[in-house]
């Protein structure tokens, strides 16, 4: 579960992350509830998972927290299993007793979310686990407009094979995949998002987008964070474009369903990386730019590795 702090909380922990800089940082929180390995916390702008908690005698217990991923693992009713890729812990995760929709065979299936416990990724990495199950409630028709649910792979409406090869590669390397989409017939608005990036005030960019773009909270002036900023997300937009309109060199494109689908994958090292396709996706997404331009962020795909 996502844990807010309190103030009054009855629970009180040290926790203690890493800032993109390496900079270990430690943080007094307060809780209503009883925090767990598995827990997810929001700080900085950021949501971290809670992989340990070390106690102590007299001081209050040390949390510690590394960037939260998730990833989705459908469990067919014939006990057969089938993993998703990692994603990066958003506002939208998947939750207990959650519903979605994919496609079998042609036609769309309901699924529910019904576990959800602490795992390690193939590198020995933490992640957030999420199990789905059948229920059954299945709908008469699938909504156009929703890409993210027509991702699951079927016989009839398949990605193609190099998207399944990308999902693979990322689960076999322990890396988070990140995902937009354009809807059929729909052109991405750059102007919209270079003006998007103009209007952008301290205020709208969170801490962790701070550090993303490269600002250096502890020792940067103030005065300075938010054209640096702007700075690395203009940077961004024109290399994200310059990508996607060439020769797709870092951001993958498949057509799918008469729309488009786009795809970064990397570490949480490339969120940072002013190089990385990874983080030029990143980066736009958590500051809204690409939505600015028209694109979706795909939030509940279930990306089966082939």
């Amino acid at each position: 579960m996502v844990v807010q702090p309190s103030p009054h909380g009855d629970f009180h922990y040290l926790v203690v992350t890493r800032r993109r800089t390496g900079k270990e940082r430690v943080h007094e929180f307060a809780s209503e509830d009883q925090l767990e390995p598995g827990d997810v916390l929001r700080l900085d702008g950021r949501y971290w998972l809670i992989a340990s908690i070390e106690t102590g005698d007299d001081a209050p217990p040390r949390v510690v927290a590394v960037p939260a991923r998730y990833r989705l693992r459908l469990r067919h009713p014939d006990g057969r299993e089938e993993l998703g890729g990692l994603r990066r812990f958003r506002p939208d995760p998947p939750r207990l007793g959650h519903s979605f929709t994919t496609l079998e065979n042609g036609q769309p299936v309901s699924w529910e979310v019904v576990d959800q416990q602490l795992e390690q990724d193939e590198q020995g990495e933490p992640c957030l686990g999420f199990t789905a199950e059948r229920d059954f409630a299945e709908v008469e028709a699938l909504p156009s407009h929703e890409l993210e649910h027509a991702l699951a792979r079927s016989r009839e409406d398949e990605l193609p094979q190099s998207a399944q090869a990308a999902f693979d590669r990322a689960e076999q390397m322990g890396l988070s995949v990140e995902l937009v989409a354009l809807e059929p017939g729909e052109e991405p608005d750059w102007e919209e998002a270079e003006r998007f990036i103009e209007a952008l005030v301290i205020e709208e960019v969170e801490d962790d987008l701070l550090e993303l773009c490269g600002v250096d909270p502890d020792n940067d002036p103030k005065d300075t964070w938010l054209e640096t900023v702007k700075r690395r997300l203009r940077s961004d937009l024109a290399q994200f474009r310059a990508d996607v309109e060439g020769d797709y060199d870092q951001i993958e494109q498949w057509s799918f369903r008469d729309g488009r689908i786009f795809a970064s994958i990397g570490s949480p090292d490339d969120e940072a990386d002013s190089l990385s396709g990874h983080g030029w996706m990143c980066r736009l997404v958590d500051a809204g730019v690409l939505a600015a331009a028209g694109f979706e962020r795909v939030r509940k795909a279930e990306l089966e590795p082939a």
